[in-house]
């Protein structure tokens, strides 16, 4: 550790502690960070021993000095501050009492604003006193360099005896296959988020629900879960990501290894030994090779094949390959990914009879031959998945596509609504191009979304973000849709896909032709050179399923971006025209970003 790097060490009350969570000071990084875990008994059981007096452990924070900024990163204890935050904020009760948000003046401006609500039985006030007045010990950590922080979150993870065999290898490992497995698992659970970085507040909304805990993503809806592949407690362990780990390994190595725990430790974090250091470096190399963006895709396209042929099912993973339901089913899930990558991908082919291949499939798991424990050798698993691959390509045909990764987005475009919860500014959602009152084409509503456009690319040089077209963010816009056209919507979270087909109908246009007439509006339109060519180069018709989805991809330029002459901003779901006056301070901001 470079002697730079300071460390002070001092106590804070509650009420601070919550004063700059509320001030959104608290950030976490999810190239390490686990997700929130804690269930409800360790709650309490932390907040009962600060009411008694107790001693806690301490919570280790992070400074860049270097940036100059008041992010204070969490390295160790964000269990720990959410469940003060959390308590404070009245989202459980200690002895069946609620914190007095009169307490504190930051809650009871908050709860005279209404912006938090007051439960009951409140705690008694005294106690509450107690409770905002404990010194929480806080070490934190000055640095100029993030390697540092990645090395101390490792250290003091690599004694943790809470975490998972997966957590283990995971905390700190920065090599581009650890960066895949993540990346991948989180679109797969649907906590993908928009950067790495996240304030603390944020994080309940992409954490998977605990029992007596109400969060963001409901445990039992996990693909995982859902599909009979994993079980509940597998995945809060971080097991989806090992065998994650697993299936990528296969897919970028030749020949592929053996599916054995040792082998996985090995590819996220090298041992002392020659084999291990081999093994770490050709991982890499593979990733390198095909690059990370290119290997997520490729899963993404087989992945999102799989979940078509299940959608067409009517039946989870599991129902389809059992007679009955198992409660997980790794390996033959596996085999099955694999193989379909393996004509997806390696052969170039799509499903031509997807109604047949569904039949094929239907109590297949009996043919796939897969070891209950244990490792699973190279030539074994080979041998499993080229089986499957005699088996369902008769089903499949030569790719017709130009682009396959752009025809089916199910997984893309579902991470792209997941994340929009913790990044408003970058996202927006359209329900289509034209006007509900008289179908014709909303003239005032497409230059609102090539506005939305500038106002995203001009949240910061190189800002990425989208406006969907074909998504309805309400039930009464979908309700209304639906009864206008005939058509019915594809419900997701609190979105509902209506897709653009119905639109194109009105307008006597295939889908081809309306893309082009999108392109030729944008090209015509009155948004800056560099960030117009942009938008029309990346603009993409998606599917989701059986609906159509218009996707306008955004970048911030290398200047501010503007529409006819005038500057807009995105501030949450608001586009706003930046006042003469306040132009030359946003120019030189962006510029110096």
């Amino acid at each position: 550790m470079a002697s730079s790097d300071d460390l002070t060490v001092k106590g804070e009350s509650i009420e601070r502690v919550y004063g700059q969570y509320n001030d959104r000071r608290y950030v976490v990084n999810r190239r390490y960070q686990r997700k929130l875990i804690w269930t409800l008994d360790e709650k309490i059981s932390f907040i009962d021993s600060i009411v008694r007096g107790y001693p806690v452990p301490i919570i280790l924070l992070a400074e860049n000095r270097s940036r100059g900024d008041s992010y204070l990163e969490i390295i160790d204890g964000m269990q720990r501050i959410n469940a003060i935050t959390s308590f404070i904020e009245n989202d459980y009760a200690v002895d069946s009492c609620y914190f007095d948000l009169n307490t504190m003046a930051i809650t009871k401006a908050k709860l005279d604003r209404g912006e938090i609500g007051q439960k009951t039985p409140i705690m008694d006030r005294q106690k509450c006193v107690r409770i905002a007045s404990y010194l929480v010990p806080f070490s934190i950590f000055e640095f100029s360099e993030g390697s540092s922080v990645d090395e101390v979150f490792r250290r003091i993870n690599s004694g943790g005896r809470k975490l998972s065999r997966q957590e283990l290898r995971a905390a700190g490992a920065t090599g581009q296959f650890a960066q895949v497995v993540r990346q991948i698992a989180a679109k797969i659970r649907g906590d993908d988020s928009h950067s790495d970085v996240l304030r603390l507040n944020e994080m309940k909304n992409i954490s998977i629900t605990n029992k007596d805990l109400a969060y963001g993503i409901a445990v039992d809806e996990l693909f995982w879960v859902k599909q009979g592949i994993l079980t509940k407690e597998q995945v809060r362990e971080s097991r989806d990501e090992e065998l994650l780990a697993d299936i990528i390994a296969y897919m970028v190595s030749d020949p592929p290894p053996s599916s054995r725990a040792e082998f996985l430790d090995d590819f996220f974090s090298p041992g002392d030994d020659q084999a291990s250091q081999t093994r770490f470096e050709e991982i890499e190399r593979a990733i390198q090779k095909r690059t990370a963006e290119i290997t997520i895709i490729d899963f993404q396209r087989a992945f999102d094949q799989l979940r078509l042929t299940l959608d067409a099912s009517g039946k989870t993973f599991g129902q389809l390959l059992f007679d009955e339901q198992p409660a997980r089913a790794p390996r033959y899930f596996q085999a099955v990914l694999l193989a379909f990558y393996e004509l997806t991908i390696r052969k170039s082919k799509e499903v031509k009879d997807r109604s047949s291949l569904v039949k094929r499939m239907d109590n297949g798991a009996k043919g796939i031959a897969v070891p209950e424990g244990g490792r699973w050798g190279a030539e074994q698993r080979q041998t499993a998945v080229h089986a499957l691959v005699g088996v369902y390509g008769p089903f499949f045909g030569d790719a017709t596509a130009q682009d396959p990764a752009l025809v089916h987005w199910i997984t893309q475009l579902e991470n792209i609504l997941s994340q929009s919860y913790t990044e408003q500014s970058a996202y927006d959602f359209k329900q289509g191009l034209l006007r509900l009152d008289d179908k014709s084409f909303d003239e005032d509503s497409f230059a609102k979304i090539l506005q939305t456009c500038v106002g995203i690319a001009n949240l910061e040089k190189g800002a990425r973000g989208y406006v969907l077209v074909g998504v309805a963010d309400t039930s009464a816009t979908a309700i209304r849709v639906e009864k206008l056209f005939g058509i019915s919507a594809r419900a997701f979270d609190r979105f509902f896909v209506v897709g653009v087909e119905h639109e194109a109908q009105q307008m006597g246009k295939t889908l081809d032709q309306l893309f082009q007439m999108i392109v030729e509006k944008i090209k015509a339109s009155k948004v800056s050179a560099p960030l117009r060519d942009h938008i029309c180069k990346h603009l993409k018709l998606v599917r989701y399923y059986d609906k159509s989805i218009l996707v306008f991809e955004i970048k911030g330029q290398d200047d501010p971006s503007n529409y006819d002459g005038e500057y807009f901003i995105r501030n949450g779901a608001q586009v706003n025209k930046i006042a003469s006056a306040d132009l030359a301070t946003f120019v030189r901001q962006y510029i110096g970003a």
